[in-house]
């Protein structure tokens, strides 16, 4: 049988690393955006993404929600409302067909301030060319903003920070060594698909159950998220590692 080769956007990332049960439970659902993928995500999910297969830096990405009358698309600061999904579709459907878009479950995720944040874990290969976690930043989304990133004016900030609110001490320190060994692990399964990488950027959402959940993880993934917070630790030693 041909072995099929998966082209490493964020659909053959996902396909990928579903195959293994470490880390299946964790990853988002992930389709195709056609527009059967659509309807029948919309049916099992409160909210969906529409994401570029290949983009980065949080641009090109929608979500779709319901509404007591329909259902509201949001990209970047506006929104649009439809009374039908076929009418929101089709109003997309050249645009995401043209880039090839991919369309993931919404996630609830956890908030600090009233505004929605995830995390980026940083994952590079030491000396010896074993995967370690090198850094791990909290990324605060700008208010009314879909997206965290920092290129579309999400605020970097220390993980421990964002989740004060939400976890005590003790459980706070337990949860963050959870989420950096989560990144590390999922940076080890993609690695098999990516043997030259040397360097994997994890974005890891929380859900308001603080279940944590795998978006996606980049190949070619920017340090200077790292450089914009005040205590430049990580920074340099992600710097360190980069040179190995």
């Amino acid at each position: 049988m041909k072995k099929v080769k998966y082209k490493m956007g964020k659909l053959g990332k996902h396909y990928f690393m579903k195959k293994y049960s470490q880390i299946n439970t964790l990853l988002p659902d992930t389709e195709a955006a056609t527009k059967s993928n659509i309807l029948n995500m919309m049916q099992k999910y409160d909210s969906l993404y529409l994401k570029p297969d290949e983009g980065t830096g949080g641009r090109g990405i929608f979500k779709i929600a319901k509404t007591v009358n329909g259902f509201v698309l949001r990209g970047g600061t506006s929104s649009r409302n439809y009374h039908t999904l076929d009418a929101l579709y089709n109003s997309l459907h050249k645009f995401i067909y043209k880039h090839k878009y991919v369309v993931q479950q919404g996630i609830h995720l956890l908030k600090h301030d009233g505004r929605s944040f995830d995390i980026r874990v940083m994952v590079q290969k030491n000396r010896s060319g074993q995967l370690e976690t090198t850094g791990i930043v909290g990324r605060l989304a700008k208010p009314g903003k879909i997206v965290t990133n920092f290129h579309s004016g999400g605020t970097p900030l220390p993980i421990d920070t964002l989740l004060k609110s939400h976890l005590s001490g003790v459980e706070r320190t337990n949860f963050i060594k959870k989420i950096e060994s989560l990144g590390r692990e999922a940076s080890i399964i993609l690695g098999e698909s990516y043997k030259s990488k040397k360097a994997f950027g994890v974005d890891i959402a929380i859900d308001s159950n603080m279940k944590p959940w795998i978006l996606e993880i980049n190949t070619g993934p920017d340090m200077s998220i790292f450089n914009m917070l005040k205590d430049k630790t990580m920074y340099r030693r992600i710097l360190m590692y980069s040179k190995f």
